[in-house]
């Protein structure tokens, strides 16, 4: 009868440090996500960078060019630096911003398929006046 009495000291001893531990866990948790909240998500921070690196790269890429594809690039180069300005001056949130610079870049994406789609007709244009010639 006496281990008993040991056994059961010893695991309420036990169970009382456990709940200890957990009860101070839970309060650094909540510190540690309530110094957090307001910091912006990073993964989508980087993909919102990579997106804006993308839109740029469209802009600086040379090819086939008229006056519309050059309006047209023009166009978002400034919805571009409004986009980001508006951002940096926290006019508005990184959702948002993030969901505005993938409607850019599907944009951007459509005019670099344009001008690649101009620059081949005309090479091909060129190359065959070349070969009959």
């Amino acid at each position: 009868m006496n281990y008993f009495y040991l056994f059961l000291g010893v695991g309420s001893v036990m169970v009382f440090l456990i709940v200890q531990y957990d009860i101070r866990n839970k309060r650094k948790v909540n510190e540690i996500l309530r110094a957090n909240k307001n910091v912006p998500p990073l993964f989508m921070l980087r993909s919102a960078e990579i997106k804006v690196s993308a839109i740029k790269s469209v802009l600086n890429s040379h090819g086939y060019t008229c006056a519309q594809i050059e309006e047209s690039k023009d166009e978002i180069a400034k919805r571009l630096d409004n986009l980001v300005a508006s951002y940096k001056n926290r006019e508005i949130p990184l959702t948002a911003y993030y969901a505005k610079l993938g409607a850019l870049l599907i944009t951007a994406n459509k005019l670099k398929a344009f001008i690649t789609e101009s620059s081949e007709h005309v090479h091909t244009h060129v190359g065959g006046l070349s070969r009959f010639s």
